[in-house]
């Protein structure tokens, strides 16, 4: 079951990922904006993938890998902003 802006991040080496859920076409359309917003503010490009689960609900996973990013602190800054744009307080952390 989908929870509405449920977050969680995966950290590896040389990698990060944020999963982002949302239950209705408003919380989708927000994500979705947003992440283009904060990917303009940093000139960064991660791999954004959407998901639909069902009519209302899905997920986006925004993924950062190799060195350009995971060397410097870029995908944490991206993360923390799209979470406070997005109001979300806080993630589980995998």
């Amino acid at each position: 079951m989908l929870n509405d802006k449920h977050t969680t991040v995966l950290m590896e080496e040389g990698y990060m990922r944020i999963h982002i859920e949302y239950t209705n076409a408003k919380s989708r359309s927000l994500i979705c904006d947003t992440i283009g917003e904060v990917e303009k503010e940093f000139d960064v490009t991660p791999e954004v993938l959407h998901r639909r689960i069902d009519t209302d609900g899905g997920t986006f996973s925004i993924e950062f890998s190799g060195d350009d990013y995971t060397s410097t602190r870029t995908c944490g800054e991206f993360i923390e902003r799209l979470l406070k744009k997005l109001d979300i307080p806080k993630c589980d952390y995998l």
